[in-house]
Protein backbone atom coordinates (compact mmCIF):
# COMPACT_ATOMS: atom_id res chain seq x y z
CA UNK A 1 0.00 0.00 0.00
CA UNK A 2 1.77 3.34 -1.16
CA UNK A 3 1.15 7.00 -1.15
CA UNK A 4 -0.26 6.88 -4.09
CA UNK A 5 -3.07 4.03 -3.82
CA UNK A 6 -3.61 0.97 -6.91
CA UNK A 7 -6.79 -0.24 -7.73
CA UNK A 8 -7.74 -3.28 -5.20
CA UNK A 9 -9.32 -5.72 -7.93
CA UNK A 10 -6.50 -8.26 -8.47
CA UNK A 11 -6.28 -9.47 -11.51
CA UNK A 12 -7.98 -12.75 -12.32
CA UNK A 13 -5.13 -14.99 -12.94
CA UNK A 14 -3.74 -13.88 -9.45
CA UNK A 15 -7.43 -13.96 -7.37
CA UNK A 16 -7.89 -17.46 -9.07
CA UNK A 17 -4.34 -19.08 -8.79
CA UNK A 18 -3.28 -21.73 -7.03
CA UNK A 19 -2.57 -21.55 -3.27
CA UNK A 20 1.06 -19.97 -2.46
CA UNK A 21 1.64 -21.14 1.04
CA UNK A 22 -0.65 -24.23 1.90
CA UNK A 23 -1.48 -24.34 5.59
CA UNK A 24 -1.17 -27.75 7.55
CA UNK A 25 -4.48 -29.39 9.05
CA UNK A 26 -3.27 -27.32 12.64
CA UNK A 27 -2.82 -23.73 10.87
CA UNK A 28 -6.40 -24.37 9.49
CA UNK A 29 -8.01 -24.97 13.21
CA UNK A 30 -5.68 -22.23 14.77
CA UNK A 31 -7.54 -20.00 11.85
CA UNK A 32 -10.97 -21.64 13.40
CA UNK A 33 -10.02 -20.86 16.66
CA UNK A 34 -8.56 -17.29 15.70
CA UNK A 35 -11.99 -16.29 14.70
CA UNK A 36 -13.81 -16.85 17.40
CA UNK A 37 -11.85 -14.79 19.69
CA UNK A 38 -14.65 -11.85 19.70
CA UNK A 39 -16.85 -13.83 19.40
CA UNK A 40 -16.08 -15.22 23.28
CA UNK A 41 -15.64 -11.55 24.35
CA UNK A 42 -19.01 -11.01 22.66
CA UNK A 43 -21.11 -14.10 23.99
CA UNK A 44 -19.72 -14.92 27.35
CA UNK A 45 -20.41 -11.87 29.02
CA UNK A 46 -23.99 -12.08 28.07
CA UNK A 47 -25.46 -14.05 30.90
CA UNK A 48 -23.97 -11.20 33.25
CA UNK A 49 -25.52 -8.40 31.51
CA UNK A 50 -28.41 -7.79 34.25
CA UNK A 51 -25.81 -8.77 37.17
CA UNK A 52 -23.31 -6.04 35.83
CA UNK A 53 -26.09 -3.23 35.72
CA UNK A 54 -26.61 -4.05 39.11
CA UNK A 55 -23.35 -4.42 40.60
CA UNK A 56 -21.82 -1.43 38.88
CA UNK A 57 -25.12 0.57 39.49
CA UNK A 58 -25.42 1.28 35.94
CA UNK A 59 -29.17 3.37 34.36
CA UNK A 60 -31.32 0.41 33.35
CA UNK A 61 -30.30 -0.28 29.65
CA UNK A 62 -26.26 0.58 30.33
CA UNK A 63 -25.18 -2.68 30.85
CA UNK A 64 -25.75 -3.08 27.08
CA UNK A 65 -22.96 -0.83 26.37
CA UNK A 66 -20.69 -3.87 27.47
CA UNK A 67 -21.46 -4.99 24.11
CA UNK A 68 -21.79 -1.68 21.90
CA UNK A 69 -18.31 -0.70 23.02
CA UNK A 70 -16.47 -4.24 21.97
CA UNK A 71 -18.02 -3.86 18.47
CA UNK A 72 -16.78 -0.14 18.26
CA UNK A 73 -13.18 -1.19 19.10
CA UNK A 74 -13.98 -4.42 17.20
CA UNK A 75 -14.64 -2.67 13.71
CA UNK A 76 -12.16 0.51 13.93
CA UNK A 77 -9.50 -2.10 15.01
CA UNK A 78 -10.51 -4.38 11.72
CA UNK A 79 -9.83 -0.88 9.95
CA UNK A 80 -6.26 -0.68 11.19
CA UNK A 81 -5.35 -4.63 11.40
CA UNK A 82 -5.94 -5.10 7.69
CA UNK A 83 -3.98 -2.52 5.84
CA UNK A 84 -0.90 -3.46 8.39
CA UNK A 85 -1.30 -6.71 7.80
CA UNK A 86 -1.09 -6.57 3.86
CA UNK A 87 1.88 -4.00 4.60
CA UNK A 88 4.11 -6.30 6.83
CA UNK A 89 2.77 -9.21 6.94
CA UNK A 90 0.44 -11.19 9.04
CA UNK A 91 2.02 -12.59 12.03
CA UNK A 92 3.51 -9.32 12.67
CA UNK A 93 0.40 -7.77 13.34
CA UNK A 94 -1.64 -10.91 14.74
CA UNK A 95 1.07 -11.44 18.17
CA UNK A 96 0.57 -8.07 19.63
CA UNK A 97 -3.38 -8.15 18.90
CA UNK A 98 -3.39 -11.20 20.48
CA UNK A 99 -1.16 -9.96 23.35
CA UNK A 100 -3.72 -6.93 23.57
CA UNK A 101 -6.49 -9.03 23.56
CA UNK A 102 -5.25 -11.38 26.27
CA UNK A 103 -4.60 -8.17 28.48
CA UNK A 104 -7.62 -6.09 28.22
CA UNK A 105 -9.20 -9.29 29.32
CA UNK A 106 -7.18 -9.19 32.60
CA UNK A 107 -8.32 -5.86 33.36
CA UNK A 108 -11.48 -6.21 32.83
CA UNK A 109 -11.65 -8.98 35.46
CA UNK A 110 -10.24 -6.42 37.97
CA UNK A 111 -12.51 -3.34 37.20
CA UNK A 112 -14.54 -1.94 39.55
CA UNK A 113 -16.53 0.83 37.76
CA UNK A 114 -18.10 0.91 34.52
CA UNK A 115 -16.34 3.38 33.47
CA UNK A 116 -12.97 1.19 32.64
CA UNK A 117 -15.20 -1.69 32.28
CA UNK A 118 -16.42 -0.06 28.92
CA UNK A 119 -12.97 1.51 28.33
CA UNK A 120 -11.10 -2.10 28.82
CA UNK A 121 -13.91 -3.77 26.32
CA UNK A 122 -12.98 -1.06 23.99
CA UNK A 123 -9.58 -1.63 23.44
CA UNK A 124 -9.98 -5.21 23.96
CA UNK A 125 -12.28 -5.13 20.99
CA UNK A 126 -9.06 -3.69 18.60
CA UNK A 127 -7.43 -6.48 19.64
CA UNK A 128 -10.08 -9.43 18.76
CA UNK A 129 -9.91 -7.60 15.36
CA UNK A 130 -6.40 -8.61 14.57
CA UNK A 131 -7.75 -12.59 14.98
CA UNK A 132 -10.65 -11.65 13.20
CA UNK A 133 -9.49 -10.30 10.13
CA UNK A 134 -6.26 -11.68 9.91
CA UNK A 135 -7.65 -15.02 9.84
CA UNK A 136 -9.95 -14.37 6.68
CA UNK A 137 -6.78 -12.72 4.93
CA UNK A 138 -4.60 -16.05 5.93
CA UNK A 139 -7.59 -17.99 4.52
CA UNK A 140 -7.57 -16.04 1.47
CA UNK A 141 -3.88 -15.90 1.04
CA UNK A 142 -3.97 -20.22 1.15
CA UNK A 143 -7.41 -21.00 -0.22
CA UNK A 144 -9.54 -20.10 -3.77
CA UNK A 145 -12.41 -20.97 -5.31
CA UNK A 146 -14.62 -23.37 -4.00
CA UNK A 147 -12.11 -24.57 -1.14
CA UNK A 148 -12.03 -21.01 -0.08
CA UNK A 149 -16.40 -21.16 0.23
CA UNK A 150 -15.46 -24.44 1.89
CA UNK A 151 -12.78 -23.23 4.40
CA UNK A 152 -15.05 -19.87 5.11
CA UNK A 153 -17.71 -22.16 5.96
CA UNK A 154 -15.39 -24.10 8.31
CA UNK A 155 -14.78 -20.34 9.73
CA UNK A 156 -18.29 -19.31 10.35
CA UNK A 157 -19.31 -22.45 11.13
CA UNK A 158 -16.76 -21.85 14.34
CA UNK A 159 -18.14 -18.94 14.67
CA UNK A 160 -21.49 -20.65 15.54
CA UNK A 161 -19.88 -22.87 17.87
CA UNK A 162 -18.52 -20.36 20.39
CA UNK A 163 -21.55 -18.22 20.77
CA UNK A 164 -23.38 -21.67 21.85
CA UNK A 165 -20.79 -23.26 23.97
CA UNK A 166 -20.22 -19.09 25.53
CA UNK A 167 -23.26 -18.43 26.64
CA UNK A 168 -23.47 -22.22 29.11
CA UNK A 169 -19.82 -21.27 30.66
CA UNK A 170 -20.54 -17.52 31.08
CA UNK A 171 -24.44 -18.54 32.75
CA UNK A 172 -22.76 -21.01 35.07
CA UNK A 173 -19.55 -18.49 36.29
CA UNK A 174 -22.19 -15.96 36.71
CA UNK A 175 -24.13 -18.38 38.89
CA UNK A 176 -21.22 -19.41 40.83
CA UNK A 177 -18.54 -16.82 40.84
CA UNK A 178 -19.60 -14.01 39.26
CA UNK A 179 -19.05 -11.75 36.28
CA UNK A 180 -15.66 -11.05 36.61
CA UNK A 181 -14.61 -14.68 36.17
CA UNK A 182 -16.60 -14.58 32.35
CA UNK A 183 -13.85 -11.78 31.80
CA UNK A 184 -11.09 -13.68 32.95
CA UNK A 185 -12.36 -16.30 30.46
CA UNK A 186 -11.46 -13.90 27.47
CA UNK A 187 -7.83 -13.09 28.72
CA UNK A 188 -6.89 -17.09 29.58
CA UNK A 189 -8.35 -17.62 25.48
CA UNK A 190 -6.21 -14.89 24.29
CA UNK A 191 -2.80 -15.89 26.46
CA UNK A 192 -3.23 -19.45 25.49
CA UNK A 193 -3.81 -18.54 20.91
CA UNK A 194 -0.65 -16.28 21.49
CA UNK A 195 0.79 -19.58 22.76
CA UNK A 196 -0.26 -21.94 20.19
CA UNK A 197 0.08 -19.08 17.36
CA UNK A 198 3.48 -18.17 18.06
CA UNK A 199 4.59 -21.73 17.74
CA UNK A 200 3.02 -23.37 14.73
CA UNK A 201 0.70 -20.37 12.47
CA UNK A 202 2.76 -19.62 9.21
CA UNK A 203 3.48 -16.40 7.48
CA UNK A 204 0.83 -16.25 4.13
CA UNK A 205 1.19 -12.80 3.20
CA UNK A 206 4.22 -10.95 1.21
CA UNK A 207 5.07 -8.24 3.01
CA UNK A 208 5.11 -4.53 1.15
CA UNK A 209 8.07 -2.24 0.78
CA UNK A 210 5.83 0.63 -0.44
CA UNK A 211 4.63 2.88 2.59
CA UNK A 212 1.19 3.26 4.10
CA UNK A 213 -0.23 7.03 3.91
CA UNK A 214 -3.35 8.08 5.65
CA UNK A 215 -4.60 9.20 1.74
CA UNK A 216 -3.78 5.57 0.17
CA UNK A 217 -5.66 3.37 2.96
CA UNK A 218 -8.80 5.84 2.69
CA UNK A 219 -8.51 5.78 -1.43
CA UNK A 220 -8.12 1.72 -0.96
CA UNK A 221 -11.41 1.37 1.40
CA UNK A 222 -13.27 3.35 -1.19
CA UNK A 223 -11.72 1.52 -4.32
CA UNK A 224 -12.83 -1.73 -2.34
CA UNK A 225 -16.54 -0.19 -1.41
CA UNK A 226 -16.97 0.76 -4.96
CA UNK A 227 -16.60 -2.40 -6.38
CA UNK A 228 -19.93 -3.82 -6.97
CA UNK A 229 -19.84 -7.10 -5.91
CA UNK A 230 -17.89 -6.63 -2.95
CA UNK A 231 -20.11 -4.01 -1.84
CA UNK A 232 -23.49 -6.51 -2.28
CA UNK A 233 -22.49 -9.11 -0.38
CA UNK A 234 -20.30 -7.31 2.43
CA UNK A 235 -23.60 -4.52 3.17
CA UNK A 236 -25.66 -7.63 2.93
CA UNK A 237 -23.64 -9.73 5.66
CA UNK A 238 -23.28 -6.40 7.64
CA UNK A 239 -27.40 -6.12 7.65
CA UNK A 240 -27.66 -10.10 8.67
CA UNK A 241 -25.48 -10.22 11.32
CA UNK A 242 -26.24 -6.82 13.10
CA UNK A 243 -29.26 -8.16 13.30
CA UNK A 244 -28.22 -10.45 15.24
CA UNK A 245 -26.38 -8.56 17.71
CA UNK A 246 -30.43 -6.94 18.38
CA UNK A 247 -31.29 -9.83 20.02
CA UNK A 248 -27.93 -9.95 21.49
CA UNK A 249 -28.47 -6.36 23.49
CA UNK A 250 -32.58 -7.54 24.21
CA UNK A 251 -32.42 -10.97 24.83
CA UNK A 252 -30.92 -11.51 28.11
CA UNK A 253 -32.80 -8.38 29.69
CA UNK A 254 -36.21 -10.36 28.32
CA UNK A 255 -35.65 -14.24 28.94
CA UNK A 256 -33.73 -13.11 32.54
CA UNK A 257 -35.43 -10.22 33.91
CA UNK A 258 -38.89 -10.26 32.44
CA UNK A 259 -39.57 -14.07 32.06
CA UNK A 260 -37.33 -15.43 34.94
CA UNK A 261 -34.91 -17.55 33.61
CA UNK A 262 -31.72 -17.96 35.33
CA UNK A 263 -28.49 -16.99 32.88
CA UNK A 264 -27.11 -20.46 33.42
CA UNK A 265 -30.31 -21.43 31.68
CA UNK A 266 -30.03 -18.92 29.36
CA UNK A 267 -27.16 -20.45 28.09
CA UNK A 268 -28.30 -23.58 26.92
CA UNK A 269 -31.15 -21.36 25.35
CA UNK A 270 -28.51 -19.42 23.04
CA UNK A 271 -26.68 -22.66 22.41
CA UNK A 272 -30.00 -23.66 20.51
CA UNK A 273 -30.01 -21.02 18.13
CA UNK A 274 -25.87 -20.77 18.11
CA UNK A 275 -26.67 -24.83 17.18
CA UNK A 276 -29.21 -23.76 14.08
CA UNK A 277 -26.09 -21.63 12.78
CA UNK A 278 -23.80 -24.28 12.76
CA UNK A 279 -26.19 -26.56 11.04
CA UNK A 280 -26.52 -23.73 8.63
CA UNK A 281 -22.83 -22.95 7.76
CA UNK A 282 -22.20 -26.77 7.61
CA UNK A 283 -24.69 -27.04 4.93
CA UNK A 284 -22.95 -24.53 2.87
CA UNK A 285 -19.55 -25.79 3.55
CA UNK A 286 -20.75 -29.28 2.30
CA UNK A 287 -22.62 -28.44 -0.75
CA UNK A 288 -20.00 -25.66 -1.68
CA UNK A 289 -19.28 -27.12 -5.17
CA UNK A 290 -22.92 -27.41 -6.21
CA UNK A 291 -24.19 -23.67 -5.71
CA UNK A 292 -24.04 -21.50 -8.61
CA UNK A 293 -26.87 -19.20 -8.05
CA UNK A 294 -25.33 -17.37 -4.47
CA UNK A 295 -27.16 -14.27 -4.33
CA UNK A 296 -30.70 -16.13 -4.45
CA UNK A 297 -29.90 -18.09 -1.58
CA UNK A 298 -28.91 -15.10 0.34
CA UNK A 299 -31.82 -13.45 -0.48
CA UNK A 300 -34.63 -16.41 0.47
CA UNK A 301 -32.61 -17.00 3.38
CA UNK A 302 -32.25 -12.74 4.53
CA UNK A 303 -36.51 -13.43 4.29
CA UNK A 304 -36.85 -16.35 6.92
CA UNK A 305 -34.96 -14.28 9.11
CA UNK A 306 -37.54 -11.00 8.28
CA UNK A 307 -40.22 -13.49 8.94
CA UNK A 308 -38.35 -14.66 12.09
CA UNK A 309 -38.38 -10.99 13.23
CA UNK A 310 -42.17 -10.43 12.49
CA UNK A 311 -43.14 -13.78 14.73
CA UNK A 312 -41.24 -12.55 17.41
CA UNK A 313 -42.64 -9.04 17.28
CA UNK A 314 -46.06 -10.36 16.79
CA UNK A 315 -45.38 -12.29 20.22
CA UNK A 316 -43.89 -9.83 22.18
CA UNK A 317 -47.21 -7.25 21.13
CA UNK A 318 -49.80 -9.44 22.13
CA UNK A 319 -48.02 -10.47 25.38
CA UNK A 320 -47.33 -14.15 24.34
CA UNK A 321 -43.57 -13.97 24.45
CA UNK A 322 -42.44 -17.25 26.10
CA UNK A 323 -38.67 -18.72 26.07
CA UNK A 324 -39.84 -21.67 24.09
CA UNK A 325 -41.68 -19.03 21.19
CA UNK A 326 -38.78 -16.91 20.93
CA UNK A 327 -36.43 -19.77 20.74
CA UNK A 328 -38.24 -21.65 18.38
CA UNK A 329 -38.28 -18.64 16.05
CA UNK A 330 -34.52 -17.95 16.75
CA UNK A 331 -33.39 -21.32 15.59
CA UNK A 332 -35.20 -20.35 12.62
CA UNK A 333 -33.77 -17.29 12.07
CA UNK A 334 -29.78 -18.97 13.22
CA UNK A 335 -29.92 -21.56 10.53
CA UNK A 336 -30.87 -19.00 7.69
CA UNK A 337 -27.62 -16.49 9.19
CA UNK A 338 -25.43 -19.83 9.08
CA UNK A 339 -25.91 -20.44 5.36
CA UNK A 340 -25.59 -16.42 4.67
CA UNK A 341 -22.43 -15.56 6.00
CA UNK A 342 -20.16 -18.04 4.31
CA UNK A 343 -21.36 -16.81 1.22
CA UNK A 344 -21.33 -13.37 1.66
CA UNK A 345 -18.04 -13.59 2.97
CA UNK A 346 -16.35 -15.51 0.36
CA UNK A 347 -18.09 -13.56 -2.33
CA UNK A 348 -16.88 -10.08 -0.86
CA UNK A 349 -13.47 -10.93 -0.82
CA UNK A 350 -13.49 -13.09 -4.22
CA UNK A 351 -12.25 -9.94 -6.39
CA UNK A 352 -9.16 -9.47 -4.33
CA UNK A 353 -6.01 -11.67 -2.87
CA UNK A 354 -2.99 -9.18 -2.14
CA UNK A 355 -5.64 -6.72 -0.69
CA UNK A 356 -7.07 -9.52 1.63
CA UNK A 357 -6.55 -7.86 4.42
CA UNK A 358 -7.56 -4.65 3.56
CA UNK A 359 -10.84 -6.29 1.78
CA UNK A 360 -11.31 -7.96 5.02
CA UNK A 361 -11.00 -5.93 7.51
CA UNK A 362 -13.52 -3.35 5.73
CA UNK A 363 -15.88 -6.01 5.66
CA UNK A 364 -15.50 -6.61 8.77
CA UNK A 365 -15.78 -3.26 10.21
CA UNK A 366 -18.86 -3.09 8.24
CA UNK A 367 -20.62 -5.67 10.46
CA UNK A 368 -19.46 -5.26 13.69
CA UNK A 369 -21.06 -1.47 13.11
CA UNK A 370 -24.02 -2.71 12.09
CA UNK A 371 -23.94 -4.86 15.21
CA UNK A 372 -23.19 -1.94 17.24
CA UNK A 373 -25.17 0.45 15.88
CA UNK A 374 -28.31 -2.66 16.06
CA UNK A 375 -27.29 -3.28 20.07
CA UNK A 376 -27.28 0.76 20.77
CA UNK A 377 -30.98 1.24 19.52
CA UNK A 378 -32.15 -1.74 21.59
CA UNK A 379 -30.09 -0.29 24.43
CA UNK A 380 -32.34 2.90 24.03
CA UNK A 381 -35.97 0.94 24.57
CA UNK A 382 -34.69 -1.54 27.81
CA UNK A 383 -38.29 -1.49 29.35
CA UNK A 384 -39.32 -3.28 26.00
CA UNK A 385 -36.84 -5.78 24.82
CA UNK A 386 -38.63 -8.20 22.95
CA UNK A 387 -40.40 -4.96 20.96
CA UNK A 388 -37.36 -3.47 20.04
CA UNK A 389 -35.04 -6.18 19.14
CA UNK A 390 -37.77 -8.21 16.91
CA UNK A 391 -38.27 -4.16 14.92
CA UNK A 392 -34.97 -3.88 14.64
CA UNK A 393 -33.61 -7.57 13.23
CA UNK A 394 -37.11 -6.70 10.52
CA UNK A 395 -35.57 -3.32 9.49
CA UNK A 396 -32.27 -4.99 9.16
CA UNK A 397 -33.10 -8.11 7.01
CA UNK A 398 -35.25 -6.82 5.05
CA UNK A 399 -32.99 -3.98 3.81
CA UNK A 400 -30.06 -7.19 3.33
CA UNK A 401 -32.59 -9.33 1.31
CA UNK A 402 -33.22 -5.92 -1.28
CA UNK A 403 -29.40 -4.87 -0.84
CA UNK A 404 -28.64 -9.23 -1.88
CA UNK A 405 -30.36 -8.85 -5.16
CA UNK A 406 -28.00 -9.10 -8.47
CA UNK A 407 -28.78 -5.65 -10.48
CA UNK A 408 -29.89 -6.04 -13.62
CA UNK A 409 -26.76 -6.55 -15.74
CA UNK A 410 -25.51 -9.61 -12.82
CA UNK A 411 -28.73 -11.10 -13.82
CA UNK A 412 -27.57 -11.75 -17.05
CA UNK A 413 -25.54 -14.59 -15.60
CA UNK A 414 -25.30 -16.67 -12.97
CA UNK A 415 -23.59 -15.98 -10.44
CA UNK A 416 -21.33 -17.87 -7.70
CA UNK A 417 -18.94 -16.23 -5.10
CA UNK A 418 -15.98 -18.09 -6.15
CA UNK A 419 -16.06 -17.26 -9.92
Amino acid sequence: MSATPETPREPAAEAEGPPTRPLSRLAVVLLMALGTLGQLALNVVLPSLPAIGVELNVAPGGERLVLSVFLIGFASGQLLVGPLSDRFGRRRILMPGLALYALLGGAAALTASIEWLLAARLFQGLGAAAGFVIARAIARDAFHGAELVKVFGLLTLTMGITPGIAPIVGGFLQDYVGWEANMAVTMVMGAAMFAFCFAAMPETGTPSKQRISPAGVAYNYVSIFRDRTFRRFAVTNALTLGSLYAFHAGGPELMINQLGLRPSSFGFVAFLHSAAYMVGAATVSALSARISNASRIIVLNALVMFGSGLAMLALSLSGHATVVTIVIFMISFGFSLGVILPLGVAGALSPFKTSAGTATALLGALQMSAGAAASAVVAAFPDVPGIAFSVVIMVMTAAAALNARPSKTETAREETPHE
